[in-house]
């Protein structure tokens, strides 16, 4: 497999053989900006919130791809927790546990759409919205 330099001066994991289509050896190149997409759609379902609030910045770790994520999440109101005692774990969790799962599932989702290797996720929280029915993804 060889790598390119993405538009933004990231090696490309996300190059792969392909098949050219009169049968030839080919290549396919998945530029920074269509990495970026789909990180931040993956974010956002895995966050809860509408993907235009999500931020992904995509940087290169050692040839693997590294996720920065900014983004809002879903939670539910405080009162709902303190009303009911297994209202928490029926969302989700806390929401540094919700974060952790959420890392975990987006590296494993952007790989597998992908096909980059990705090294790490790190999510800022920069805001709740709160969940009015208690809906929490």
């Amino acid at each position: 497999m060889t790598t390119a330099v993405l538009d933004r001066g990231v090696p490309s994991v996300a190059e792969a053989p392909g098949v050219h289509p009169h049968g030839g050896p080919g290549r396919t190149r998945i530029t920074a900006k269509a990495l970026e997409h789909v990180a931040v759609n993956i974010a956002a379902e895995s966050l809860g919130v509408p993907a235009g609030r999500v931020k992904v910045e995509l940087a290169d770790d050692r040839g693997a791809l590294a996720l920065i994520v900014t983004s809002p999440m879903r939670a539910i109101p405080l009162a709902r927790v303190s009303a009911t005692p297994d209202a928490l774990q029926r969302s989700g969790g806390s929401i540094v546990e919700r974060v952790s799962a959420a890392t975990g599932a987006i590296a494993a989702r952007v790989e597998q759409l992908s096909g980059s290797s990705v090294s790490r996720v790190s999510i800022r929280v920069s805001g709740l919205e709160i969940d009015q029915e208690g809906r929490v993804s």
